[in-house]
């Protein structure tokens, strides 16, 4: 089962790790086809419909993977309490369109968007159950060879529609066609379909699918609340241009780090978790492995685009989103709290305890609100991104306490673990300053060719420190991989003898 899990969660990163510079790629493609306006009409009429998509899971989707009763019954029960929900929010949207954009700042644009989109709500139910059985299963191959079509789909059909020149409207078709891709290829991986197979109601079973579920619905709602709090209070204060400028920063210099936390490491890891619950010496490992991991990667990645910002965005994205540089750096470092934070979430469902999630993104919202209020008067969108990447500070400081409380000792073994890769991020950071002015000079300007060459020198700084600082990890990382993508029994001439099969 390990190795299977592990095979199966390393082949998931490895899609995710190989699509990822290609997503990025198209997205920035059709930020030079569209305007600002165009994003921050988008991410309001996301406002709404993410959170009606978090009422319509009602918890259900962890339920299905961590549930030890029949699973035919919970699938059952599950898949018809998430359809039943997204039906009613899907017409509640669609109906109360028009004042919600007034609250949500839109004006009469965001109406029609919010009513199309709110067809995403019940196509969003049509696939969390399917998803869910196959996490449940540690069927990790299939969702990773799922997120292909699924992570590009919606990008490719949008970029056509902008250069047509349907401008917001090639963001809702994109958004909603990706949906229907998702359902058709989940589904299809997921057979035998038992949750359209009717059970006989159990109550004493639905009872503790909610007893599970709604503690999780309720912290993914504050997690929800709290990732959409700031860009409610920019576009009410701000206007949809403004948004649009702030949400493309934060989704571009955070995408990569929620990849690997969310997408990738706490998806894979909670059911790994779940499988180890009850052993705290394996879990502990685990655990700082994984973190140990995931910073291993943000690290250079948050330094790198804070660093490279002022010649990154203009080359990369067009003079039109300039004014967004000084956000870009704000998130690109707010991004080294991710890994630690969002690693814990899946801890802590895993071992039955998804409170502790809830009470965590109480914390970050008690700093955040404030911080937000008192900032985005002097300080526009500036000032709402230094609030939330204060308040994720104070989240992450936080998680750290209470993962100590499951797991004793861990709080101060993540802090002297991650020194290294701190030490190994700064170094690699005064080698790109001491060189970026030489570079742009040999380039011929701040082009392509310049952030190319940059990028080259922060990787080789990077690595050699992270080898020579943490080369036990590299060791163990690689030793990983070579079992877990089986390496050792197809090609046992390329790995070390000690690896290969019966060593």
């Amino acid at each position: 089962m390990k190795v299977r899990a592990a095979r199966g969660g390393i082949y998931m990163a490895s899609i995710t790790f190989a699509l990822r510079p290609v997503s990025m790629g198209l997205a920035i493609v059709l930020a030079r086809l569209l305007v600002p306006k165009d994003f921050g009409l988008m991410a309001l009429a996301m406002i709404m419909v993410n959170a009606a998509n978090y009422f319509t899971d009602m918890g259900m989707r962890p339920t299905v993977v961590q549930t030890k009763e029949d699973i035919k019954k919970v699938a059952h029960y599950a898949f018809v309490i998430v359809m039943l929900t997204s039906t009613l929010f899907t017409v509640a949207v669609a109906l109360a369109a028009g004042p919600v954009a007034e609250l949500l700042g839109g004006g009469q644009e965001l109406v029609p968007v919010l009513r199309w989109m709110s067809l995403y709500i019940v196509l969003d139910g049509l696939w969390i159950i399917p998803e869910a059985l196959l996490r449940r299963d540690l069927k990790f191959k299939q969702l990773g060879l799922a997120s292909i079509p699924v992570e590009l789909s919606s990008t490719l059909i949008s970029i056509p529609l902008a250069i047509m020149g349907f401008g917001p409207w090639s963001l809702v078709v994109g958004q909603l066609l990706g949906q229907v891709i998702r359902i058709i290829i989940l589904w299809a991986f997921a057979r035998p379909w038992i949750w359209l197979r009717p059970q006989r109601w159990e109550l004493p079973i639905v009872k503790g699918m909610f007893h599970y579920g709604l503690p999780s619905m309720a912290g993914g709602m504050t997690k929800y609340f709290q990732n959409q709090i700031d860009t409610f209070i920019v576009g009410r204060n701000l206007g949809p241009a403004t948004v649009g400028i702030y949400n493309k920063a934060f989704v571009l210099t955070t995408r990569l780090a929620d990849m690997l936390t969310t997408s990738v490491f706490g998806n894979v890891l909670f059911p790994s978790y779940a499988k180890m619950q009850d052993e705290k010496p394996r879990l502990t490992r685990a655990y700082l492995l994984s973190t140990r991991m995931v910073i291993l990667i943000i690290m250079p990645v948050a330094l790198g685009l804070a660093i490279t910002t002022p010649i990154l965005v203009p080359v990369l994205l067009g003079p039109q989103w300039t004014p967004m540089i000084p956000l870009w750096q704000v998130f690109s470092l707010y991004g080294l709290t991710r890994p630690i934070s969002t690693n814990a979430a899946p801890l802590f469902s895993a071992i039955g305890q998804p409170r502790r999630n809830l009470t965590a993104s109480f914390v970050l919202l008690a700093v955040m609100i404030p911080a937000l209020l008192l900032l985005i008067g002097p300080y526009g969108a500036m000032g709402a991104a230094t609030a939330v990447a204060a308040a994720n500070v104070a989240a992450m400081l936080f998680n750290v306490f209470q993962v100590n409380q499951v797991l004793p000792g861990t709080a101060v073994k993540t802090l002297l673990e991650s020194l290294p890769f701190f030490l190994a991020g700064g170094l690699m950071a005064l080698g790109v300053l001491l060189s970026q002015n030489s570079i742009v000079s040999l380039a011929g300007g701040e082009n392509v060719l310049a952030l190319v060459l940059l990028i080259v020198i922060a990787a080789i700084i990077y690595i050699a420190a992270v080898l020579v600082l943490q080369r036990a990890l590299v060791i163990e990382i690689y030793e990983l991989a070579v079992k877990a993508l089986g390496i050792d029994r197809r090609w046992p001439r390329l790995v070390p003898a000690r690896l290969r099969p019966g060593k």
